[in-house]
């Protein structure tokens, strides 16, 4: 997002939602099922606000981006990590694309469930879902998209979501003070 990272224009209102489209159903005995059925991915939502002179930083952005070009957006909040994780966190083995558990290298601290992690070699973001100690198994959802090597490194501080600009028009006021909203959806 370092097109539109500058004290020009202030970015607002931002909305992450995950979705992962899933069948559940309760049965006689009253036991409830769940069942994903597709790929989980975040969708995205901001507002830019801007003064009318720096509408062009607005118009470069949209031409760079509306056609399909990825940019990368930092997750805030979602990604600030507070947990007590500390070193290079990496993988020991490859794993295949659809494999669920990583194996951990030898770090410090706890990686926490809850915690967005990305690994260096794909851009998808994925949710811790155990707590996991060094040398640990990390578990993920969803299942891995790419590949992963030995030796890869797991951002999980301040990932940043690789996103596609999935708006069909884009609204100018023409006014001194300006916001457009804009909504992205993950690249996977």
């Amino acid at each position: 997002m370092a097109v539109l990272d500058n004290k020009d224009v202030l970015t607002t209102d931002v909305k992450l939602k995950s979705n992962a489209p899933y069948f559940s159903n309760r049965s006689a005995s009253g036991k409830f099922q769940k069942r994903y059925l597709g790929v989980q991915f975040f969708e995205l939502s901001f507002n830019v606000q801007f003064q009318s002179e720096h509408i062009n930083q607005i118009q470069r952005f949209i031409a760079l981006y509306q056609h399909g070009r990825v940019f990368d957006f930092p997750m805030s909040y979602a990604g600030e990590y507070k947990g007590t994780a500390q070193g290079i966190i990496s993988s020991v083995s490859n794993n295949l694309p659809g494999s669920r558990q990583v194996t951990l290298g030898v770090f410090t601290g706890t990686l926490e469930a809850g915690t967005l992690v990305q690994f260096q070699n794909h851009g998808k973001l994925y949710t811790v879902q155990e707590d996991v100690k060094s040398g640990g198994t990390l578990k993920l959802f969803p299942a891995l998209m790419g590949q992963v090597q030995a030796g890869e490194q797991i951002t999980y501080r301040n990932p940043k979501g690789k996103f596609v600009l999935t708006n069909e028009s884009f609204d100018f006021d023409i006014k001194s003070l300006s916001q457009i909203n804009f909504k992205a959806t993950e690249k996977i």
